[in-house]
């Protein structure tokens, strides 16, 4: 009987293939790649359709066209242009089972301009390497993402979107190509913040794009998200974030509304991302600060 039904079980079972987008907006992208070795389209990728950069989970060997084969495994990234096809090989009894971030064109251009100023006369063919060493801070960076978004949490998708650019930015420092060409001066940086801390001031609980917010400024994303974070100290959308919570006090201690309404009414998703948020901020749930104030009051 054991032996009828190892049989059967192996009758039915069906090597995995599975190409998977988790998120996307009109800069960035985020999916899971899942492929048995024993499947059809294991030996030949099909084209790439993104420009991408992927986190091997189990070893294999990529051949990329026109380049000697490589072994890409858990401790580098592997980088593909769009239409990009290449081979694979099995390493030992693993199959390519990989997580992937894909970019617009004009993104990836942008931050690789600041560090290959000939960039533009490439038209296509944008990274200078087929793969590159990442070191572990990037790695469990890109894996909390990763699991962030395959988890199905709930997320704000311009805090995804810059964590993506701020990854972009991570990669190429650690091996991009060339050193960083002449840097705009300082001033000029410190008037583009200058700006788009404006704009948030005044627009906060609005959902703002992070190409919304470049256009106000005359930047582009990579540029602005990189020079925000330098000089702000922060990302944009945790500078946002504080601005929305820190309008929330007066609103939750003053006002009949409830907290759903709260949240809503200064963009965040829902009440429980609110509730999360506000907590990470200041310790404390809205509703614990709500039932406090007048006892606060009085003291």
């Amino acid at each position: 009987m054991s032996g009828d039904m190892k049989s059967t079980r192996a009758r039915d079972w069906e090597p995995r293939f599975e190409d998977r987008i988790l998120f996307r907006t009109g800069l960035v992208c985020i999916g899971a790649f899942r492929c048995d070795q024993h499947h059809a389209s294991f030996p030949e990728s099909a084209p790439i359709e993104n420009y991408c950069f992927w986190f091997p989970r189990t070893p294999v060997v990529i051949e990329p066209e026109h380049e000697k084969p490589f072994v890409a495994n858990a401790n580098i990234a592997t980088f593909y242009h769009r239409a990009q096809t290449y081979r694979r090989q099995a390493v030992g009894d693993y199959g390519d089972y990989s997580d992937w971030f894909g970019f617009d064109k004009d993104l990836l251009r942008d931050a690789l301009r600041e560090r290959r100023p000939a960039i533009d006369e490439e038209p296509e063919r944008l990274f200078p390497t087929s793969h590159r060493a990442v070191d572990a801070p990037t790695y469990l960076f890109q894996r909390q993402l990763f699991e962030l978004v395959r988890a199905g949490h709930e997320a704000d998708p311009f805090e995804l979107e810059e964590a993506v650019v701020l990854l972009l930015d991570r990669i190429l420092d650690h091996g991009g190509g060339a050193a960083p060409g002449p840097t705009p001066p300082f001033e000029k940086h410190r008037a583009m913040v200058a700006d788009a801390e404006l704009l948030l001031s005044r627009r906060f609980s609005e959902a703002l794009s992070l190409n919304t917010i470049a256009d106000h400024v005359g930047s582009s994303v990579f540029h602005l998200c990189r020079t925000f974070r330098r000089l702000a100290g922060t990302t944009l959308h945790q500078y946002r974030t504080s601005l929305r919570l820190r309008a929330s006090l007066e609103r939750v201690a003053d006002s009949r509304d409830t907290l759903t309404t709260v949240a809503v009414d200064l963009g965040f998703a829902s009440h429980s991302h609110f509730t999360s948020a506000f907590r990470r901020e200041f310790g404390q749930l809205p509703s614990v600060f709500r039932a406090t104030r007048g006892q606060m009051a009085r003291n």
